[in-house]
């Protein structure tokens, strides 16, 4: 593996091989990276030398490195492979990730290759499901113990049907079914047994080689249904630290598996949409992307932030005869709505955060509601009491230090009750709570602690002249 500066660099070495021709070098180069760093590189060249490129590689070895990529990224990568040479690329994949890259196909040519690959039988049943799914996610169950097999039987029947150690997670129990989805007829991939167990490994090699598996697995099984939220699977795995949850219908029969090596990437995904949204930047924001893609991934929010800031000005203007009278004001005035906006970004940072690992839920709004109040009412009393002095010390003026401390309670009572509100009102309305909420309450804290401010300034003019 290099690290990513390195990658960079090498990227640029590795173009111009390319320019002068020197192909089947490049690729012996990326043969000798990780194939996270080989598709980072593979991605960023032009489309022809990533063709070429992909000629001169084993079939497992470009499974390897699409694998790194995501659905869009496949797809764009193996634009100039024919369906036979896919075909024979999905096989070599984890059927998760062959059903990404089909998903993303159109339907005839989706159907040409699920007729020309061998594993068809496992991936088929996942396009089934929504992406962003347990479904979408998980692998077909591969061969599973039976609960009447004896533990020997169970040990006999692990040495000849798994030949990768990676392969082994938890070795669950089922009743009934056909031996594998993974290898079973097309007709039977919906036959695989009801899940009834768990047995550890440690219990197996210990046991003795008579008793059956009934006798001494576990029942006691955390499961996930096919439509559970991916978000929700990965939670799972993280509490309980777990490294797979067996994936199952309504009448607990197992339709596949769900393992840690599956959620890593959509844990990094998920975090990042939040920080993104968070920041009003699109998803697909990515250093070094081209000109035009980077503007029309951060230029949108920015219009809405404009017009945010628009509205705050409006509000500004309404006391432009008291900021004439009083100029002082003016350089006061981002103090009140600065802090303001400081203190809601963190309510609703925390609430955001809270709601994604499921520590919060609606039902909650009036405890949250409440306590946020008080921690806002105690900022402000605090804060307010510091400004109001040092304005004091600093103008000698004690009534528009009273008025700037005011203004400084009255915006944090803003801030706590929009930094609640806007996330736990979108999450009421099937809204992700990251999207747009830090440009809602930076705007409500704005304009709310401008008039506050501004509005008792005006009031007690007279005193500040």
């Amino acid at each position: 593996m290099v690290a990513p500066v390195a990658v960079h660099r090498l990227l640029e070495r590795v173009q111009s091989m390319l320019h002068r021709g020197e192909t089947r070098a490049v690729t012996e180069i990326l043969r000798r990276l990780h194939p996270a760093d080989s598709s980072d590189i593979l991605y960023r060249i032009e489309p022809d030398a990533q063709h070429a490129i992909l000629q001169e590689l084993p079939w497992e070895e470009v499974a390897d490195v699409l694998e790194e990529l995501d659905e869009e990224e496949m797809v764009e990568v193996v634009q100039g492979l024919t369906v036979v040479e896919l075909a024979d690329v999905l096989d070599e994949m984890e059927p998760d990730m062959a059903a990404d890259l089909i998903g993303e196909l159109d339907d005839q040519t989706a159907a040409d290759l699920l007729d020309e690959m061998e594993t068809a039988a496992g991936v088929a049943p996942l396009l089934d499901y929504p992406e962003d799914s347990a479904g979408g996610i998980m692998n077909s169950p591969r061969h599973m113990l039976r609960r009447d097999m004896s533990a020997g039987q169970a040990m006999q029947f692990l040495r000849e049907h798994y030949d990768d150690a990676h392969d082994l997670f938890y070795l669950y129990v089922l009743e009934g079914g056909v031996p594998s989805i993974a290898e079973a007829a097309p007709e039977a991939v919906t036959e695989q047994g009801k899940l009834v167990g768990v047995v550890s490994l440690r219990s197996l090699i210990l046991a003795d080689p008579a008793v059956k598996l009934e006798a001494i697995m576990e029942l006691d099984l955390l499961t996930a249904t096919a439509d559970t939220d991916q978000e929700e699977v990965a939670r799972i795995l993280a509490r309980y630290n777990l490294l797979a949850v067996p994936i199952v219908d309504d009448e607990d029969r197992l339709l596949g598996i769900v393992t840690v090596d599956d959620v890593v990437d959509i844990i990094e995904e998920e975090a990042t949409e939040d920080i993104y949204r968070l920041a009003q930047v699109h998803e697909e924001a990515v250093i070094f992307s081209p000109l035009p893609r980077a503007i029309r991934a951060r230029m949108p929010w920015l219009v809405v932030n404009l017009g945010t800031a628009l509205v705050s000005s409006t509000v500004v203007a309404q006391f432009a005869g008291t900021i004439a009278a009083v100029a002082i004001l003016a350089a006061l005035m981002p103090v009140v709505a600065a802090q303001g906006g400081n203190a809601g970004n963190q309510s609703m940072t925390i609430i955001v955060r809270s709601l994604a690992l499921g520590q919060i839920d609606l039902k909650d709004f009036w405890a949250v509601f409440r306590h946020e109040l008080g921690v806002g009412i105690l900022h402000g009393l605090a804060l307010g009491a510091l400004v109001a002095a040092v304005v004091y010390v600093w103008l000698g003026n004690l009534i528009l230090s009273a008025v700037i401390g005011t203004a400084m309670v009255g915006n944090f009572l803003v801030a706590a009750v929009v930094g609640v509100l806007v996330p736990m009102t979108l999450r009421r309305f099937g809204v992700d709570p990251a999207y747009g909420s830090s440009m809602m309450v930076t705007a409500s804290t704005d304009i709310l602690g401008f008039a506050i401010f501004l509005g008792l300034a005006s009031y007690f003019v007279a005193w500040l002249v």
